[in-house]
């Protein structure tokens, strides 16, 4: 008989990983995802056990995300898998649903899961959001600002954690896990990690990934904080040093000061959708907890009387008389987080009068891109 889905208990994490994690996956995972693959969090992760040992798993970090002074509660998933030897007896539904359930539970509002499968989209996953891709090559002109991209070291934490703090839409990160993800050790594969010196002080940091294929070599920034004009100045040295062809950076929609600056150097940009796929698991609870935003755009009084209402399956936003239905969990990331520029899914406001102009104006809410919090 299977035994679960259940919770992983903190002791049977050498086993988790050895059964189930490694043959899946590869023998690094347990090093490049610290704050999955701890004792700590072993409650979070969703377990199927049979013939004495576990044999799927689904993994959850919980952790907030921060936009504009709002925090919803999501759930980074990763990790998922099912020994080979055990596929097709419907494990991953099973614990995959289970993780839901238990998280919708604890008050977690979304799924921010890394990935597409079969398995996610049939549970409501869908691409939503719009990031620009820009390519900023070596011949550009280039902000005349005095800057050191050095390598990190351990002594910068405190700088970077600074930085980060500082960034309108980011996930909450506390300082222990800002510790274990930038942890050079060998086991550890997270990129190349920069703090860009302006004089005598950190002003800005990025994450680097190089990719490489017969068709390019560049550097790819995963995550930043700080300065955009730092970062900008930062890139020819970059370049020289990796001997790349060019830095690709994705910049949120919201970042209007860093995607004035890469306009105005010329880079080029095309648009995809934001990173990973998302599951609404409390559409009223996530609507809610964004009302602080919501007053700041309409003002109190427009911002209190919307209601937002999810049953069965089914989802309805009211303003005074008005009201928009929908009937797809879909629909409802794509309402809050935006439509992806490159899918031909797409979510429409079909209210009229004040509650269109209301959702136009309080929808889409950006959200921050994984960077080091990618599981």
């Amino acid at each position: 008989m299977p035994d679960g889905p259940r919770g992983l208990m903190p002791d049977e994490l050498d086993e988790l990983i050895e059964n189930v994690i490694n043959p899946v996956y590869n023998p690094g995972m347990r090093g490049h995802f610290p704050t999955l693959f701890c004792r700590e969090n072993a409650h979070h992760i969703r377990v199927m056990g049979a013939d004495g040992k576990i044999v799927s798993h689904v993994g959850v970090v919980v952790r907030d995300m921060i936009i504009n002074g709002c925090s919803i509660s999501v759930g980074n998933v990763g990790a998922v898998g099912t020994r080979e030897d055990y596929r097709k007896r419907g494990y991953a539904w099973a614990v995959f649903e289970d993780a839901m359930e238990k998280l919708r539970a604890e008050g977690v509002d979304a799924f921010l899961i890394s990935g597409f499968r079969n398995l996610y989209r049939l549970h409501g996953a869908t691409h939503v959001g719009k990031v620009g891709w820009h390519k900023v090559k070596p011949d550009m002109e280039f902000p005349e600002i005095k800057v050191e991209p050095r390598h990190f070291a351990p002594s910068d934490l405190p700088m970077w954690a600074a930085l980060h703090r500082n960034e309108p839409v980011r996930f909450h990160r506390p300082y222990n896990d800002f510790r274990a993800l930038t942890d050079r050790s060998p086991e550890h594969g997270r990129g190349f990690l920069y703090s860009i010196w302006e004089g005598d002080r950190i002003s800005a940091y990025a994450v680097l990934e190089r990719h490489k294929s017969d068709a390019d070599d560049y550097l790819y920034v995963s995550e930043y904080a700080g300065s955009r004009r730092a970062l900008l100045g930062a890139v020819p040295a970059l370049i020289s040093e990796f001997g790349v062809q060019f830095v690709g950076v994705t910049v949120r929609m919201h970042d209007v000061n860093f995607v004035g600056l890469l306009n105005s150097v010329g880079a080029e940009v095309s648009y995809n959708s934001t990173g990973g796929t998302v599951i609404i698991l409390d559409f009223p609870r996530l609507c809610a907890k964004m009302t602080p935003l919501f007053e700041e755009i309409l003002g109190r009084e427009t911002a209190l009387k919307l209601v937002f209402q999810e049953q069965n399956g089914k989802y309805a936003i009211r303003l005074d008389d008005d009201e928009m239905t929908f009937d797809d969990a879909h629909d409802a990331a794509r309402l809050i987080f935006g439509n992806p520029p490159d899918r031909d899914e797409r979510t429409e406001i079909t209210a009229e009068g004040k509650l269109r102009e209301t959702l136009e104006a309080i929808f889409p809410i950006p959200r921050p891109e994984y960077g080091l919090s990618y599981i």
